[in-house]
């Protein structure tokens, strides 16, 4: 167990960036946890839940820390549980195809090993090198590939979870009433995840990508949805939305889609000066001083979107599938740019930036919204949430994680002001307008990150009545409300 300050301190926050804005206020950590502890074993996790139980202490389950929705803020103070020691990694089952995973292994250890062994998750976040197998169960992340292989939630068989109560309760899908989906995404708020069993398969034998260029944003939704609804299984769907296309092109010109027109250098530059990539405190102020008129220079330039897919299996079937696909999306408008952007993708697919200090440093901030639509609702809710912010922040999107039903939106957007005060009841003006919108146009509010504290306030909105349900299921298992207190659920006198 940790007292000091610098474990406290270093546990009080995620890469929520309302954490980073409470810093440049000059809170460290506004809300920390009274001590830290380390369980090497299950046994140990259940010893804490029951000593904590016993004493009414919260108790914040902890993976890595590269949840951004706030989730395992300790708000009510408590103990956070660092299950990071639990990493043992089981042995395929080759009749099953499954692998039993302890909570704290992280990702890209997970995935090594199993190709070493001749399998693959296919589980591909962009966090996957800072996350754990806890952490995406407990969020339902989604990865690179989900289109293919599904959401994490598509892919466990079962899991172990500690209750408050210091017990042990394991779910698996044989069950005559399989809990599975009841601790998939429940956030640490319903127990701790100790292991999980999660569904494997064939290391790919070979793998293709592809990137079109398509004339209108719109044209390039429906070829993915056709192509999405055409049987094919394509394990990389990514669409830039015009403004992150320009930016996308900028990085390397030599290994995107070629056209005859010129990308414009100056709005490569300014762009590159609003994100912070190089840019100086004065250049990045001015850059975001009036997101309105820069929202409108760039779509008023950019026109164009990139699309890049991807394929990945057994050769016999990628060959089969790939040139089929690539046909599609010609006759649906795309014009084929060869496999240049799609190396280059895969090629920094694990390069999350680290550059946002800069932004931070200069008075603004960044961050991204991912949602979830249905093909009919999904322009309907991006062209929703530009308007919403176009007038507050720069804002651009790609689209990802798409199915037969619909895909995810991811957007991203930038906003300055000089009081640190002031940036925060802009960032929170900025997330409120986007998720009312999203709700206003019928999208979800969530698809992969996990709702945390950020969108916790909108699920009433959301979801209705069905909360009932979720405070049921609360109040069943953690009575006395100590498992990562104030998360998902909003307080019940917001709700009534």
């Amino acid at each position: 167990m940790r007292r000091g300050t610098p474990e406290r301190y270093a546990y009080a926050a995620d890469l929520w960036p309302k954490n980073q804005l409470w810093k440049m206020q000059g809170e460290p950590a506004r809300y920390a946890p009274d001590a830290v502890v380390q369980p090497g074993s299950e046994a140990e996790v259940l010893a804490i839940c029951a000593a904590a139980a016993e004493r009414s202490v919260p108790v914040i389950p902890y993976g890595a820390g590269s949840g951004v929705c706030g989730g395992t803020v300790p708000i009510r103070g408590g103990v956070i549980m660092d299950v990071r020691r639990l990493r043992n990694i089981g042995q395929v089952d080759p009749l099953d195809m499954t692998v039993t995973v302890d909570a704290g292994v992280i990702g890209m250890h997970l995935e090594e090993t199993l190709a070493e062994r001749g399998y693959t998750l296919g589980h591909f976040p962009s966090s996957i090198l800072c996350s754990t197998v806890g952490g995406w169960v407990a969020a339902r992340s989604a990865g690179q590939f989900s289109s293919k292989y599904g959401k994490i939630e598509d892919m466990v068989v079962g899991v172990r979870v500690a209750l408050p109560s210091g017990r042990i309760v394991e779910t698996h899908e044989s069950q005559p009433d399989d809990l599975t989906a009841l601790y998939v995404g429940s956030e640490g708020t319903l127990g701790t995840i100790v292991s999980a069993t999660l569904r494997v398969h064939p290391a790919p034998e070979t793998q293709v990508f592809r990137g079109f260029r398509f004339r209108t944003l719109d044209d390039a939704v429906r070829g993915i949805r056709l192509l999405m609804q055409s049987g094919k299984e394509p394990c990389l769907v990514r669409l830039y939305d015009p403004v992150d296309t320009v930016l996308h092109r900028s990085k390397d010109p030599a290994t995107v889609v070629k056209d005859d027109s010129e990308s414009p250098s100056f709005l490569h530059g300014l762009l590159d000066s609003a994100l912070g990539r190089g840019a100086k405190k004065a250049g990045i102020a001015l850059a975001l001083g009036n997101p309105s008129l820069l929202n409108r220079l760039a779509n008023t330039v950019a026109a164009e979107c990139l699309l890049i897919v991807g394929f990945e299996g057994a050769t016999a079937v990628v060959d089969r599938d790939a040139p089929a696909a690539w046909r599609l999306l010609e006759d649906a408008g795309g014009v084929d740019g060869g496999e240049g952007p799609g190396r280059q993708w895969l090629e920094k697919r694990y390069a999350v930036s680290f550059k946002q200090s800069a932004l931070y440093a200069a008075g603004a901030f960044v961050d991204t919204l991912e949602v979830g639509c249905t093909w009919s609702r999904l322009l309907p809710v991006y062209h929703a949430v530009r308007n919403a912010l176009a007038p507050h922040a720069l804002i651009m999107a790609h689209m990802s994680h798409a199915y037969r039903e619909g895909c995810s939106i991811y957007f991203t957007f930038a906003a300055h002001r000089r009081d640190p005060k002031a940036l925060e009841r802009h960032y929170d003006r900025v997330i409120e307008d986007a998720l009312t919108a999203v709700i206003r146009e019928g999208g979800s509010i969530a698809h992969h990150h996990g709702i945390g504290l950020a969108k916790r306030d909108h699920m009433a909105r959301e979801h209705g009545a069905g909360l009932r349900l979720l405070y049921a299921a609360k109040d069943a298992i953690d009575p006395f409300g100590l498992m990562n207190p104030g998360k998902v659920l909003p307080d019940r006198a917001v709700t009534q």
